[in-house]
């Protein structure tokens, strides 16, 4: 009975985590390709200075931000949805 529950439980974690992550991660795809279509990552500038990162790196770490974000949000509304029922 116990390994029913704990499937069970396991199985409703990973859906939610879905719920979660997925949406954000297509958002953060979309998101990063928005906003590098219409910004060079080697015209950036951090406080006045040039960033001296490969074009590849800031668009992994601005594709994270991204997905961080929708995933705040995704989790945000996830949350107020479990707390009303």
């Amino acid at each position: 009975m116990s390994e029913i529950k704990l499937d069970e439980s396991i199985s409703s974690v990973s859906r939610l985590l879905m719920t979660i992550l997925w949406p954000s991660f297509l958002m953060a795809i979309i998101s990063v390709g928005i906003l590098f279509s219409m910004v060079d990552p080697e015209t950036l500038l951090i406080h006045g200075e040039s960033i001296e990162l490969s074009d590849e790196v800031i668009y992994t770490i601005g594709f994270f931000i991204f997905w961080f974000l929708g995933a705040l949000a995704s989790g945000l509304t996830a949350l107020l949805m479990c707390k009303s029922k």
